[in-house]
Parts: C-alpha cells; structure tokens; sequence
C-alpha cells in the first residue's frame, strides 16, 4: 500500500520542529553527528557495554541484595560484556569481596574488572584476595575495532592519592605499544585520570601516544563528563547514590564512530544519552580544560638542600630506608624485593627476591634486618650478605613495621602481634587479641614494661613486654572500622599514649589504665604525627596546611605553636620525625618540609616527587634518608 503523501506545509512544520531540536542540543555541547542517533541503538548495532562502579558493597547490607538486580537486569538487557572499574567492597573485607565476586559471577557475559581504593587502601589482605578471586588487578582485550586497557590506581594500605605502581605504568606503555595500532583504546581505571591520583600525567601522556578515544573511572559517584588532559572521560554513577534509593548502573554504547552514554536505573526505561558525540570529535565533552597542573619544582631554587644521594627504582615503593651503616641502607619494593645499597658507591651489596610487593619496612639490630611479606612470614637476614637465617610463618600477611628492642622484635602480621628473638627467629610470644590488620610501627614505653600498638577493628593495644599478656585496650566509641587507629604510630611521654586517628581527633591515653585523658578535635589531624627526642613535645600535621606542636606534660590539649606550611589538602600518613631541633614532615605529593622544632618557623619546603613520602628517617650523621611511592630514595644532608 503506497503512504499517503505529506502536504508541503506539514513538511514545513516537521523540518522546522527538527532544525529547533537539534539547534537546543547543539546548545548543550553535543555535536549533530552523535544526535542525530541519540536514542538508544537497538542490541544489534555496534557493542553494548554494561559499565558498573562504586559498588560498594557489605554482605547484609542493601548494596548486596542491589547487585543481584543490577547483574539480574544485565542478564536480559542483550549487552555484549561488563566492565566494572572498583570500589566494589565497602572496606576491603575478604566476606565483600567474596561476596562481590559470587554475585558477579551470575553474570551470563564476560565482564573485566579493575579495584578501586576501597580494595586497595583498607585490603586484610594486602590485596591478595582481590588477586585470587580475578586473577589480575589490570586487564586487556579487543572487541571489534576497539581496544580495553583497565589497571590498578590504587592508593595501596595508606592514605594519599592514586598512583599507577611504575611496573603497570610501563605495563601499561608495552601494552599498548604491542596491541593497539588500528585499534581504537578506550582506558578505564577507578579513579579519574586528574586531581587525586598523583602521576596521571604519565598516565595521560602515554594513552595520547596512541589511539585513545574514550576514558571511563569511577569514584565520584555521579554520572558526570570529563576533559582528562585533552582526553575525554566519562565517570559512572554508583550503584546507589545520595538522594535516590533505587539502584543503577551506566550503558556505553559503541557504534560505527560514535559513543553513547546512558544512566540505567534498576527496572525503569532507559533513560536519553547522557552523553552522545563521535569518537573522532570529542568536543562536546572537552569543552571544559582540565584544572589541574603539572607538577611544579620551581620552589626548590628557593630552598636549596643538598641531595647526597638520589635512585629511581624501577619499581613502586611502600616502605622506608633503614640506614644501617654509611655503604649500607636497606628498603624493599612493590615486586617483592629487599635491597640492600651502597650510597657511597651506588652499588647493590645484595637483592632478595620474596613473594608479592612489601610493606613491612626493614628493622635492624644485631646484624639482622627483619621484616615480613604478604605470604605471612616474618624474614631475619643477615644485614651484610642477605642471606636469610630465619623465617617464622604466621599464615596471616605481614604489611607492619617492626621495632627492635633488646635482641627481640616486636612485629604484628595479620591480627597477631610477636615477640620474636633476633638471633634465631625463635618465638617468646604471641598476643591474638586484636580482630583485623595490624600496619603501623607500634611504640615501646619508656621502662620497655608495656608495648602499645593500633589495628584496623577500632581498638589501640597495650600488652606486657616480657608475657604478652593485654594490659588493656581503647578505642574512640565509634564502630566505623576506617576511624581506627590501624596506621597510626603512638607516641609516648611521662605516663601518657598519644595518637592521631581518621577520627579527626587528638587523643592523649593514661598508659597505665588506658583511660582516656583528653580528646580535641579543634584541628583535623589524621594519623601522621611524632615525638621530640626529649619526649615534651608530640607534633602532628593537619588535614589542611598546618603543623601543630603540642606539650605533652598538660592534663588538657593545648598548642605550642602552630605553623600554615601550605601544602594544602593533605591526607598522608608519613610519620613526622624530629632531630637535632628540627622537625621533618612528608605530603602525599612528595613535598618535604623542615621546621624548627622550637618555634615551628619553616626552614625548608623541597619538592621530592609528585607521589606520597613514606617515611622520613635519620642516619647515624644526621643526614636525611625518605622514600616516595614513585619509587624513589634520596638522602639529603642534614642541615
């Protein structure tokens, strides 16, 4: 049957109507190719891509029962694969992660999957249940004319920014370099390629090596569209988000040459493209330039510092240097190696090759350096050779950093804590009264009667040195697991405990009873912090800009002086070390900060790198040894 034929003036109206429609979407930054099939494709045309993020769950929690609709709902809705770019679990939990995976893996396509910081940050694990449960914490693989490449952004078991491990960052580069010509990438990480994750620069700079056309993260928790140094992004909405209690989940579609975004909430239509634009114009999501800079080392001509010794490891490092003699400083990295170097020399003494990244910083005494691996043993080697001579299996990872004292080393691996002879490994003890991962160094009293250690179940420990026995235990009245003080060092004085929690609050502790003394949260302190040699002065640093000095013989929290340094928002755990008079702290974007330790006036601010400071630690001389997360090592002289 021939259609009826349109009067000119209906025509008219229609081509009117059309040229206004598309006049008001242009308006808004679309471009008229990607508009043009805005609507959502039907399954036949080009990839249809379930994208999930931010998760976020806990078993018994409504986020569990959310899963199963959103991974029930995929499973009718024709998509070609999923991807899900982390914070899948709550807290980093073995029980949410398993359960993640057993709902996951309902799904009747394949899906690719990515951590994010709640699984790398809070892990019980030390990442490995992620690793056991996916196989791998990257991915990548090609779907028609498009190549996926997804890696880990961390931060990893401590607060601070992002960070590509410098092993992925050149995984990352090989990858590409052997996979994607005449491919069209499509990157996807957790976090967002900018502000947050400390080298997205080099990140950046190697996807514009090639053909890359679309970014997709996560962590914001809204639908949102992004200019990532001059690559689009686009980051997915949360699997629940504030103010709506129906759950959802992001579409990507790919057809021809074009990308469409949509939001998907759980039994409801399909909503119009969020975003629409072609993979060879971008424009519509560029539109806004990326705020972000560069890093910056300009200040170092104003504050000079004299570096004695500088080496770039090839691989990320987690722990501190342990300077033991001047030809002989010892730290490990993130693929499992403990290294001993000569800074006179620049040589390597000797290297030991363990299992999985560490971050148990190195100890020494006696001739022997100890620390554990994420395998659950408890190393002692010899400090001139490597060669091990003992190892004790706790079957539980040890990410904590030891404290000599005595011919003994007091460590904790997993949610045990050890007393551990030097000389042989024998045990003299073990204390399981703690529930979740110990990180932190802990802290000798004075009279080396009592020990005193934080773990990750909301409680600070005190045990007897010489039985193991628990004298007590405290925590701040709060149930939050991620408000403990799990990766916070105690400083102790006179007949007090000292520490500084994600709670935000300054805490002093009777030692004896542990009864809580006085708590301030005037400040926003967070888990960095030291003592003065001398013990009359606990130094903490800020959430934002400011060194505080506090005298530790008051029965109420007062201030000794408090300094704006400027660095900003800060989240870093370095502890703060004070020596001969002046007090050192680190940022999570590498800034390296010297005080007076009398007056708080800035004697130096130096620019180490662009990632966290692990620890900050002094030789024999004096002279300076710190450790960034991008895998670098300076000793500075003393000033």
């Amino acid at each position: 049957m021939q259609k009826p034929q349109r009067t000119k003036s209906a025509k008219t109206v229609k081509n009117q109507i059309k040229a206004l429609f598309l006049g008001l979407l242009l308006l808004t930054g679309y471009s008229q190719q990607a508009l043009s099939q805005a609507s959502a494709p039907s399954p036949a045309q080009g990839l249809r891509i379930a994208f999930l993020t931010d998760i976020h769950v806990s078993p018994g929690a409504v986020s569990e029962p959310n899963l199963e609709k959103i991974v029930s709902e995929i499973n009718t809705g024709h998509y070609d694969f999923a991807v899900v770019t982390g914070d899948v679990s709550n807290s980093g939990l073995d029980t949410e992660l398993i359960t993640v995976h057993r709902i996951l893996s309902k799904l009747t396509i394949p899906y690719h999957i990515v951590p994010g910081n709640h699984e790398t940050n809070w892990s019980e694990s030390a990442c490995q249940t992620f690793l056991r449960l996916w196989g791998n914490d990257r991915f990548v693989f090609t779907s028609g004319p498009f190549l996926f490449v997804g890696f880990n952004t961390g931060p990893f078991l401590k607060m601070g920014d992002g960070h590509v491990k410098e092993e992925d960052v050149h995984w990352l580069q090989t990858t590409l370099k052997s996979n994607a010509t005449g491919k069209t990438v499509i990157s996807l990480s957790h976090y967002p390629l900018g502000d947050g994750l400390d080298n997205w620069y080099e990140i950046t700079d190697i996807l514009k090596q090639y053909n890359t056309r679309l970014v997709l993260c996560g962590h914001g928790h809204r639908l949102s569209r992004h200019n990532f140094d001059g690559l689009p992004g686009i980051m997915g909405r949360a699997a629940l988000i504030t103010g709506s209690d129906i759950p959802g989940y992001n579409i990507l579609v790919l057809r021809n040459d074009s990308a469409y975004v949509f939001e998907k909430r759980i039994d409801q239509p399909e909503s119009p493209a969020f975003a629409a634009f072609a993979l060879n114009d971008p424009s519509p999501i560029l539109k806004d330039k990326q705020s972000i800079a560069r890093p910056d080392t300009s200040i170092n001509a104003a504050n000079p510092i004299t570096t004695l010794y500088h080496r770039q490891d090839s691989a990320s490092i987690f722990t501190g240097v342990t300077s033991i003699t001047q030809d002989n400083a010892v730290y490990a990295n993130s693929k499992g190696e403990v290294i001993s170097i000569d800074p006179i020399t620049n040589k390597i003494n000797w290297r030991n090759q363990y299992t999985g990244s560490i971050y148990s910083t190195p100890v020494y005494a006696d001739n022997i350096i100890a620390f554990g691996t994420i395998d659950g043993l408890i190393h002692g080697v010899d400090a001139k050779t490597g060669r091990e001579k003992w190892h004790l299996d706790t079957k539980t990872p040890a990410i904590s950093e030891g404290l000599t004292a005595d011919g003994y080393v007091y460590i904790g691996s997993g949610s045990s804590f050890y007393k551990i002879r030097l000389k042989d490994g024998l045990l003299t003890w073990k204390n399981d009264s703690a529930t979740n991962q110990l990180q932190a160094k802990p802290t000798l009293s004075p009279d080396k009667e009592t020990i005193v250690f934080g773990a990750w179940d909301t409680h600070l420990y005190c045990l007897d040195t010489k039985t193991g026995q628990l004298r007590w235990k405290w925590d701040n009245g709060k149930s939050q697991r991620l408000y403990s003080p799990g990766n916070t060092v105690p400083a102790i004085a006179g007949n007090k405990v000292f520490i500084v929690a994600p709670d935000r609050y300054m805490t002093a502790i009777d030692l004896t009873t542990g009864k809580t003394i006085w708590r301030d949260n005037s400040r926003r302190v967070r888990e960095s912090m030291g003592i003065s040699a001398d013990g009359t002065t606990v130094f903490a640093k800020t959430m934002n800009d400011t060194l505080i000095a506090v005298p530790t013989e008051s029965s109420s929290f007062k201030i000794r002086w408090e300094t704006n340094a400027g660095f900003g928002y800060e989240h870093n755990p370095c502890p703060i070390l004070e020596n001969n008079g002046i007090v050192y702290t680190g940022t999570k974007n590498g800034l390296f900060i010297a005080v007076d330790a009398n007056t708080g006036k800035v004697l130096r601010e130096h620019k180490a790198g662009n990632s966290s400071i692990n620890k900050i630690t002094a030789d024999k001389e004096g002279n300076i040894w710190i450790s960034l997360i991008e895998g670098s090592l300076f000793q500075y002289k003393k000033l």
